[in-house]
């Protein structure tokens, strides 16, 4: 038999997961790159009341710092700094998750992040990645 939190998660699995969209973002210098994930994703939870959750990971760490995701700005189409759309994902309803080896990698451990973002580990990651449905990568 399967130890019970590994057989919860294949019973959630089964039931469609615990989370719609999984959506990892691995990059903090391209905007461009850094912003439509959280215009697809807070599109997802608004018009198609899906559970989604975003997780910074490598390069993407950094933006879990405010005054790193306040300075990334795309411009047009997308209006506004990437922390206001940060927070307003998560008013909706959105998860925001960082990496925790790779805020350790690059000295950020102790760095006052965005409230409401959850540290993880990359055992963790894995566990959120078996429960998704779908799963997206930016990099």
């Amino acid at each position: 038999p399967l130890p019970p939190k590994v057989q919860a998660m294949a019973e959630e699995k089964k039931n469609g997961g615990t989370l719609d969209i999984l959506v990892m973002i691995g990059v903090c210098r391209d905007a461009e790159r850094a912003t439509i994930p959280f215009s697809l994703a807070a599109n997802a939870i608004k018009k198609y009341k899906k559970k989604v959750e975003i997780i910074l990971m490598f390069d993407g760490a950094h933006l879990a710092d405010p005054e790193q995701a306040k300075c990334v700005i795309a411009g047009k189409p997308f209006d506004g700094h990437l922390l206001e759309r940060m927070k307003n994902f998560m008013k909706i309803g959105g998860k925001i998750s960082v990496c925790k080896p790779c805020l350790v990698k690059r000295n950020m451990l102790n760095t006052k992040l965005i409230d409401g973002v959850e540290v993880i580990t990359g055992l963790k990651y894995l566990e959120k990645l078996d429960v998704a449905s779908k799963h997206m990568q930016f990099m």
